[in-house]
């Protein structure tokens, strides 16, 4: 209803009062208005209003949205399963930042919405936007069961004792394993309270198959309690682990490098130091060492672009080295067919993440469960080799662009936080382009709208092509730094553009590749052919902490008809990587002056199927693009012929003992440095640019190949990690306790 001061049902009694009555007043009039505009006469499609939107699935039935706007004021998202839309909630903010949640949704059907706000006494509506929940992965909530094991426990399992807990776990998803004996206190609490999947590791059969029954007949066995037997749990795989004193031997095995043991009982008393009291006779063991595991938070790796960041696998060098640690969602419906050389995933702080079609998700990179996912309208950014990331990551943020804005996501919930803007005079017209993350700073890039590459449809979006359709680059106006606690901007270098693949990042120093034509300052379109970037080019090293040139230094003639460039570097040299005429192309310049080092030229293998585009590895001192190695220091030929038979798409990344590329037939391989053989993972197929990464001590493959035309592949995804020999746990305490463990 629209309120007034002469309605009998209000009374004016304070100014407090007249303003919050006003503010119903102008919420509800913009409900009316929204109605009638949005579901009377269907407005179509406008031009975009400024409004930042992601939808975060809280449960099977209900998702948040959040939103920022452009102008602030009372706001409201209209939602329904046609774009007649139907329903309305409001925001209960008044600002530019808001968020609802949308509830009694239904399981597995796709929704629109539109944001509205209003403006001068006028409705400013977004575009129809779209959240799919057949992509909604969060898992069904239960409650304490009535009558529960948790009575009986004497109230040993404390609200205030599964707050404190939850607060120090890595995240509240993933596995649970409570050891038998303490199954009756904590598996339904914890289940009640977590997102996570609750096991109950028994080593009687009798009480294994009572539990089941129990569960069973509440409705809640399967997804969130499950019991199992203790030999079947696998090793290094739960984020929480609680067992008796007497049990810590036997449970510490199953903690992940992200998890957390829980003792009921006293701990060893040599151990005592490394214990925390949560409370009486209750004790918990830190054992997260994500801090010490190889991250890859970046398109690349890290912002030096070096497509390898020390993770070696345990040395492994072959496929049969590696053991499948866990595999399923998501799969191919998820993404986009064929993944449209499209951003990499990333790995750290324990989690998986990974893009698909204007959305995201996280998985715990140890047992590959969702933790969370998020649809992001406008997230979707292709043909990478001529672009860059649109998103980064380290231990407790996920950064990722869309339009003029960075979103600032908390990597352990998916909670949208907030977002850094583009500044003033980008902000309106301009959207963000490369992203990096490092320990003071975030680091980003203004590209002239709609430049960026989106489109994914038919051949030409399979992005193979040598001509400008397909290897025109992307080139920023301006690099931004910004204050990583407070988003407050630091520094801003302009420039008439700048090649987004090519920026690079090593400790102190930013490089890149910055063109050197005033004209384009006022082209509509930062998408740059050939010939507008290389008649007159030169790579920039500017000081990371301040923005000034440390030194800038030309750039080599560039043929018409190349296909790439990209930049990596070390601590001693920035390697600018282009490619064409059936020909790699290196150059080096020294970190310090910029002075030339070497330059090395060397033939493709192939040129199609992404053979002519593969982005260098720079590992141990070596250069690797198949199928040659080049000496770092020297640019000077070690090998070639090397890696073997390649098949298909995608760039090689370095696994320390092993090049990681699609070979033979088409599956992913592994080729060994020492063996100079290859081995293969059979039917896995990877994206046709970069999806397989090595980090956290595992292999990463989320799914990217579905809908290509190759076909045969496992659509899913799987983690691996160093093969680990067979061994049986010895859970019990006594003969009876025996049963169900021998096989």
């Amino acid at each position: 209803m629209v309120f007034s001061a002469g309605d009998p049902a209000v009374r004016i009694t304070s100014p407090k009062t007249r303003y919050c009555r006003l503010k119903a007043c102008l919420v509800a009039s913009i409900s009316v208005l929204f109605l009638f505009v949005v579901i009377q006469s269907q407005v179509a499609l406008g031009k975009d209003a400024g409004f930042r939107v992601g939808v975060r699935f809280l449960d099977p039935t209900s998702a948040e949205v959040r939103w920022e706007s452009a102008q602030a004021g009372p706001s409201s998202v209209a939602f329904g399963l046609t774009r007649e839309l139907g329903e309305i909630v409001e925001s209960v903010e008044n600002g530019t930042s808001h968020r609802v949640v949308l509830n009694d949704l239904k399981l597995g059907q796709t929704y629109y919405y539109r944001i509205g706000t209003a403006k001068d006494g006028k409705l400013l509506l977004s575009p129809f936007f779209e959240f799919d929940m057949r992509m909604n992965y969060a898992p069904p909530l239960i409650s304490t069961l009535n009558g529960t094991d948790k009575e009986v426990a004497g109230g040993i399992v404390s609200d205030d004792i599964l707050d404190g807990l939850i607060k120090l776990l890595n995240h509240a998803g993933g596995f649970a394993v409570v050891s038998q004996d303490q199954s009756k206190s904590w598996a339904e609490a914890l289940a009640a309270r977590t997102a996570m999947t609750v096991i109950a590791s028994c080593w009687d059969e009798v009480e294994m198959q009572r539990l089941r029954k129990q569960w069973y007949e509440a409705g809640v066995y399967g997804v969130r309690l499950t019991a199992q037997q203790a030999a079947d749990v696998p090793e290094d795989f739960a984020n929480l682990v609680i067992c008796s004193a007497s049990k810590i031997g036997d449970c510490k095995r199953l903690v992940a490098k992200s998890g957390t043991l829980v003792c009921v009982g006293e701990p060893p008393s040599e151990s005592r130091s490394e214990w925390t009291s949560l409370g009486p006779g209750i004790w918990l063991q830190n054992l997260n060492q994500v801090s010490q595991l190889a991250e890859w938070g970046h398109q690349y790796g890290s912002p030096a672009n070096q497509s390898f960041v020390g993770e070696s696998l345990g040395g492994a060098d072959e496929a049969g080295e590696l053991e499948v640690r866990w595999l399923g969602r998501p799969g191919a419906d998820f993404g986009i067919d064929r993944n449209p050389r499209m951003p990499a995933p990333l790995a750290v702080g324990g989690r998986l993440f990974h893009q698909g079609m204007n959305r995201m998700v996280a998985l715990d990179a140890f047992n590959g469960a969702i933790l969370w996912s998020l649809e992001i309208p406008d997230l979707r950014r292709v043909n990478i080799p001529r672009d860059c990331g649109n998103w980064c990551a380290d231990r407790d943020r996920v950064y990722a662009a869309t339009h003029n804005c960075l979103w600032i996501i908390d990597a352990a919930t998916g909670e949208m936080l907030n977002t850094l803007r583009l500044p003033k005079p980008f902000n309106a017209e301009h959207e963000w382009g490369f992203v990096a993350v490092t320990d003071d700073m975030v680091v980003g890039s203004a590209v002239k709208g709609e430049s960026i590459y989106e489109d994914y449809w038919q051949k030409a979006a399979w992005y193979d092509g040598k001509d400008d359709a397909a290897t025109a680059k992307i080139c920023a106006d301006s690099i931004i730094a910004y204050d990583k606690k407070y988003g407050d901007v630091l520094w801003q270098y302009d420039m008439d553009a700048g090649v987004q693949a090519t920026i690079t990042i090593v400790e102190d120093s930013i490089y890149f590749v910055e063109v050197n034509d005033p004209t384009l300052r006022r082209s509509k379109s930062g998408k740059l052919t050939n010939q507008q970037i290389w008649k007159d080019a030169s790579v920039v090293c500017l000081d990371r902490k301040t923005g000034k040139p440390r030194w800038k230094k030309p750039v080599a003639s560039q043929a018409a008809d190349q296909v790439v460039a990209f930049g990596l570097a070390d601590d001693d040299q920035f390697v600018l990587q282009s490619s064409s005429g059936n020909q790699f192309h290196f150059a080096s310049y020294a970190a310090g002056s910029g002075d030339p080092l070497w330059s090395r030229d060397v033939n493709w293998p192939e040129n199609h199927h992404g053979a002519h585009m593969q982005h260098a590895v720079l590992m141990s001192g070596k250069l690797f693009v198949q199928p040659h190695i080049l000496d770092a220091a020297t640019g000077e030929t070690i090998q070639t012929g090397t890696l073997g038979k390649r098949r298909g798409c995608a760039t090689p990344i370095g696994t320390g003992e092993a090049i990681l590329f699609r070979g033979g037939t088409g599956p992913l391989s592994l080729w060994s440095i020492e063996q100079g053989k290859r081995t293969e993972f059979t039917r896995l197929r990877p994206s046709c640019w970069l999806s397989t990464i090595p980090a956290q001590g595992m292999l990463f493959s989320p799914e990217a190949g579905g809908g290509c035309s190759c076909g045969g592949w496992m659509e899913c995804s799987i983690g691996f990690g160093p093969r680990r020999p067979a061994s049986v746990p010895a859970m019990s305490s006594g003969a009876s306790e025996q049963q169900g463990v021998e096989k």
